[in-house]
């Protein structure tokens, strides 16, 4: 049993020299026994290696020399992360070629434009609200039919005439007096106007009307006559017509037209004066013509202008020595006058 027990102690203290010392024993090799012809010796099987983790580099074991302490352990290097892979940058296509600009001769020198005014402002116009469409009216609906009815026998009115309305009727533009007086030239003509000139003639017309289209009128006239003496002596001639002249009048809208024959009977009175002496004679006769003219409505009151022709016929003349005589078969004095007017 001592033996037993001797031999157990002895192969665990083997055992445990061999685990605390891998190196010795794996220095010690075995005896090799002398091959024997035929016979070959097993290879050994390899073992599997474990795979390399990634970043860890195993420590290259080297035989243990004599007299040489192991290396210290080295601590593995950090896991290094390889590059990112970078794309390769790409292609350019080569720049095409590009041809010379042609000379361009200089632009022809350009003249400034004229200075333009600037635009009036035009005011916006206002906005217009757009007028609301007009509703359609309902269509009248059929009235059912009615039966006509019998005229009653008895008691049968006659229908009443429909009242007529009453028309208006434009009311005259002129009623009651009229008045006209009259201021211009007279021109003197025909073969009794020898030695005169132009002079001045002031007169005016004064009736009533008889309707919407006629008045009577009495008319005075006076022509200061204009005697060329050639420097001698100085001489004032005056005529002063009284006629009956009625008048048609045409009004048209804002307008009115007048025309009417004159009839009547006029006397002359002359003076002379030559060297401190003074002279007069006088004439009278009977006078006819034609008054024509236009005149334009501001309100009651028409402004306007008259045409005349007046036509003295004499009859009885004095001269200058008191010496008086019918005239017969004399020259007649024409005048044509052009004057301003008012018609009230």
């Amino acid at each position: 049993m001592r033996v037993l027990e001797r031999s157990l102690v002895f192969s665990l203290g083997v055992l445990l020299a061999g685990s605390l010392a891998p190196q010795a024993a794996s220095a010690q090799t075995p005896e090799q026994y002398p091959a024997q012809p035929g016979y070959q010796q097993p290879q050994p099987y390899p073992q599997a290696q474990p795979a390399p983790q990634p970043g860890y580099q195993q420590p290259q074991q080297y035989p243990p020399q004599d007299n040489q302490q192991p290396q210290q352990y080295q601590q593995p290097q950090p896991y290094q992360q390889p590059q990112q892979y970078q794309q390769p940058q790409q292609y350019q296509q080569p720049q095409q070629y590009q041809q010379p600009q042609q000379y361009q001769q200089p632009q022809q020198y350009q003249q400034p434009q004229q200075y333009q005014q600037p635009q009036q402002y035009q005011q916006p116009q206002q906005y217009q609200q757009p007028q609301p469409y007009p509703q359609a009216q309902p269509y009248p609906q059929a009235q059912p039919y009615q039966q006509p009815q019998g005229y009653p026998q008895q008691g049968y009115a006659q229908p009443q005439p429909y009242p007529a309305q009453p028309v208006e009727v434009e009311q005259p533009r002129h009623h009651g007096t009229l008045l006209l007086p009259y201021l211009g030239l007279n021109i003197p003509t025909g073969d009794g106007s020898s030695g005169l000139s132009t002079g001045l003639q002031l007169g005016g017309l004064l009736g009533f009307y008889a309707g919407p289209f006629l008045s009577f009128n009495g008319e005075l006239t006076i022509d200061f006559l204009n005697v060329d003496t050639g420097g001698g002596p100085d001489v004032t001639d005056v005529l002063l017509d009284w006629a009956f002249s009625p008048l048609f009048h045409l009004p048209i809208p804002h307008m009115e037209f007048i025309v009417g024959p004159k009839l009547g009977f006029f006397t002359e009175a002359s003076s002379y004066s030559y060297a401190g002496t003074s002279y007069s004679s006088s004439a009278y006769g009977y006078v006819y013509g034609l008054n024509a003219g236009m005149f334009f409505a501001l309100g009651r009151m028409s402004i306007g202008g008259m045409l005349t022709f007046t036509g003295h016929s004499y009859s009885h003349t004095c001269d200058y020595n008191d010496n008086c005589y019918d005239v017969s078969g004399g020259s007649d004095l024409k005048i044509v006058s052009l004057t301003g007017a008012l018609l009230f």
